[in-house]
C-alpha cells in the first residue's frame, strides 16, 4: 500500500511514469547551477579569492555546466516538445518557461526550431538547424558548424521566422520576455558571476554538447524525399549512452515514430530491426506519395 501511493500521485502528474527521470534531471541541472553560484558567492568558504582561483573554477566549471545543460535542454526538454510530461497545460507551459533558461533558449523558440522546423523539414532546404552544405556537395565541418550555427546563424533563422510569419510575432515576444526575466537573473546577483558561469556554460551548451551532437546525428544523411534508400539520421545503440541520454541514441526510429515515447524506443528499435527491409523502390513510392 505505502508503495502504491506514491506511484498513483506521480502517475496523476506525469503523462508517463519514466518522466520522472526528465524532472529529476532538470532539477539536478539547477543544483549545479546553484551550486556554483554559492561558491563563487562566498570566497571565504570556497577559496575563490582573487584573480587566478576565479579564472581556474570558470575553467572547470563552465564546460561541465554546459555539458549538463546541454542535455537538459537538447535532450531532456527535447522528450517534452514532443510528448508533454506533466498531465496538466498549466504545470507544461510554467515548467518549460524554468526548464530552457538553464541552456540559455527560450521554451517556445527551441520548440519551434526543434518540431516546427527540424522534423517537419528534415534535411530538407528548410531544415536550417542541421549542417549546411557547401557548394561542392558535402556537409561543412563540424567545427565550422558548431562556431557558426549558436548564435548567430539561429538568430538569424528566428528572425526570418518571426518576420515571414511562421514563428507567430505575439507569442515569440511574449516568450522572450518571460525568458529574458528568468534568464537575467544571475546579472543582477553579480554580473561577472553571471558571464563566467551562465553565458559561458551557455556557449559551451550550445556550441560543444548540442552543436555536436546535432552533428553527429545527421551530418552524411539525406533527407528521404532526396533519397529514400540513404539514412536521414544516424543511430549510436551504445546501452551506456542511450542510458544517460535518455535514449536519443535511437535518432532514426525517434526521426520515423516522434509520438513514441523515449522510454520506448529500444523496443522499437528491435522490433524495426526483427522486419525485412522495404525495398528501396517502395520506400522511393511511399516517399513521393507523402
Amino acid at each position: 500500500m505505502d508503495t502504491e501511493e506514491p506511484r498513483a500521485a506521480r502517475s496523476a502528474l506525469l503523462s508517463h511514469p519514466d518522466d520522472i527521470h526528465c524532472v529529476v534531471y532538470h532539477l539536478v541541472t539547477v543544483a549545479a547551477y546553484c551550486l556554483a553560484f554559492w561558491l563563487w558567492l562566498h570566497p571565504e568558504a570556497s577559496g575563490l579569492q582573487g584573480f587566478w582561483p576565479c579564472a581556474a573554477f570558470t575553467l572547470a566549471a563552465a564546460p561541465l555546466l554546459g555539458w549538463i545543460g546541454g542535455i537538459d535542454v537538447g535532450v531532456n526538454f527535447h522528450n517534452h516538445t514532443h510528448r508533454r510530461i506533466f498531465t496538466s497545460p498549466s504545470w507544461n507551459r510554467w515548467f518549460a518557461r524554468l526548464w530552457t533558461p538553464t541552456g540559455g533558449w527560450p521554451a517556445a523558440y527551441w520548440r519551434h526550431l526543434h518540431v516546427t522546423v527540424h522534423h517537419a523539414h528534415l534535411l530538407e532546404p528548410r531544415d536550417w538547424t542541421v549542417p549546411a552544405t557547401l557548394a561542392d556537395g558535402r556537409f561543412e565541418s563540424s567545427l565550422r558548424y558548431q562556431l557558426r550555427h549558436w548564435p548567430w546563424r539561429t538568430c538569424r533563422h528566428f528572425y526570418l521566422e518571426i518576420r515571414s510569419g511562421r514563428f507567430q510575432r505575439h507569442r515569440a515576444a511574449v516568450e522572450l520576455a518571460w525568458f529574458l526575466a528568468i534568464w537575467s537573473i544571475p546579472f543582477w546577483i553579480d554580473p561577472l558571476m553571471a558571464v563566467c558561469l551562465w553565458v559561458l556554460p551557455h556557449w559551451c551548451a550550445n556550441c560543444v554538447t548540442l552543436g555536436r551532437g546535432m552533428y553527429v546525428q545527421h551530418a552524411g544523411c539525406e533527407g528521404h524525399r532526396d533519397n529514400p534508400a540513404h539514412p536521414h539520421s544516424n543511430n549510436f545503440v551504445l546501452p551506456f549512452y542511450n542510458r544517460t541520454m535518455f535514449n536519443i541514441g535511437y535518432h532514426a526510429e525517434h526521426h520515423d515514430h516522434p509520438e513514441v515515447h523515449w522510454s520506448e524506443l529500444p523496443d522499437l528499435h528491435h522490433r524495426l530491426a526483427a522486419k525485412p527491409p522495404v525495398p528501396p523502390s517502395e520506400a522511393a513510392a511511399t516517399a513521393r506519395s507523402a
